[in-house]
Formats: C-alpha cells, structure tokens, sequence
C-alpha cells in the first residue's frame, strides 16, 4: 500500500460486514466507508491514528453497510456522501434492520450526492466515483488510482458477485458493470470488498467464474 495512505479494516456487525477507514498520512484527514456497525471501534481505529474523520462514503444503502452512520457522524460531524439512486434504500435502513433483527436509527440526512467521475479528495489522496448499480440501484465504488485499490461494497467478492435479488437488484447490469468498470483496472488493483477477504483485479480475471466467463 502507498505510505501516503493510512487503511484500517474491520468486519463489523451480524453480517460481517467490512467497513473501512482510510486516511492521508501526511494530512491526517479521514473518510470511513460503509460504516455497517459498531461505531466506537471505527472512531477508536481513527483516533489511534491520529485521523480527523471528515467524510462518510457509502457505496450502497444497505443496512449492514450504514447501521453506524448516525454514531459516526454524531460524533465527528463528519459529511455523509452517497449516490442519489440509493437514497430511498438507505433512509429505510431500520425497516430493512428489522428483517434481519437488527435495530437501527433511521440514518441522518446525507450532505451530497456521488456521481460517476466524481472524485473524492481524502486530504491529498484522491479518488474517483465509478458507478456500479447492479447489485442496488445506485452502488457506486471507490478508486484510488495512485494506490492502486478500489473499494467496490457488495459489486464484487473474491470468487463470487453481489446477490442481485433484492429490490433495485439486476444480475444483467451487474455484469455489466463489473466487466466494463471494474476489469478494466490495472490487475495488480487491490479490490476490497463489502465482505469476506480482499483480491485483486487479475485474480478476479484469471478465476472468478462470473467474470471469466465474460472476458
């Protein structure tokens, strides 16, 4: 990884879920992705740090992706981001909770939109929105380009994809997406993922069945 970033990764709540701190070393500024659950370990990776957490990036509004929003930002006013598409999802995250018996807060009101070709700036690391809808209508992922790791939520898995049968879900623009957004970076791109372990690009190419298929 690039000395100028500072990553943190953690497996939070019932479902697992990877969330993400990510920090300019030289800055010290912050963003946290898909802040899923437990705040307080989130805020405590950042603090050990030293990182002012500015931003939260949400790559889709599913509730194990955004249960800790509202700590996270309660505590550090920190600016909630995500794409427009993935609005309605997100603000009926403590409907979705219930399904899975999960109680959450309904979600404070997002402070931006992202959009494809946006860039994030996270102190001096920069890093562009690309839009993957497929698994939810509008997941967008995370490049950071001159690190070379993108952070792409439940689009992709080591060996698998996202599931594609909740609302919004489509497997067709999944594909779609993951195939000409995602497989074109660099191989040597590190992919993190919404669950399970890290890969990378040319893995994913060489034996994902769902993408080798398509190349």
């Amino acid at each position: 990884m690039n000395e100028a970033m500072i990553l943190e990764a953690e497996a939070v709540g019932p479902l697992q879920t990877n969330a993400y701190v990510v920090g300019c070393a030289r800055t010290k500024k912050a963003a946290v992705i898909d802040p899923g659950d437990e705040a307080s370990l989130l805020l405590g990776l950042a603090e050990t740090h030293g990182l002012v957490l500015e931003q939260i990036l949400i790559t889709h509004g599913h509730v194990d992706h955004v249960a800790a929003v509202g700590a996270v930002k309660a505590a550090t006013g920190a600016r909630v981001l995500i794409n427009d598409k993935e609005r309605m999802i997100y603000e009926t995250c403590a409907v979705q909770g219930r399904m899975f018996g999960i109680r959450v807060s309904a979600p404070p009101r997002p402070d931006g939109g992202l959009e494809d070709g946006d860039v994030v700036q996270v102190g001096e690391l920069r890093a562009r929105v690309i839009a993957t809808p497929g698994h939810s209508p509008g997941g967008v992922s995370f490049h950071f380009a001159e690190q070379r790791v993108v952070f792409v939520g439940d689009t992709l898995f080591q060996g698998s994809i996202g599931r594609t049968d909740l609302p919004g879900g489509s497997l067709e623009q999944l594909l779609m997406n993951i195939h000409a957004r995602l497989m074109v970076l660099p191989d040597d791109t590190r992919v993190l993922c919404g669950h399970g372990p890290a890969t990378t690009i040319g893995v994913e190419k060489r034996s994902n069945p769902f993408v080798t298929g398509m190349m």
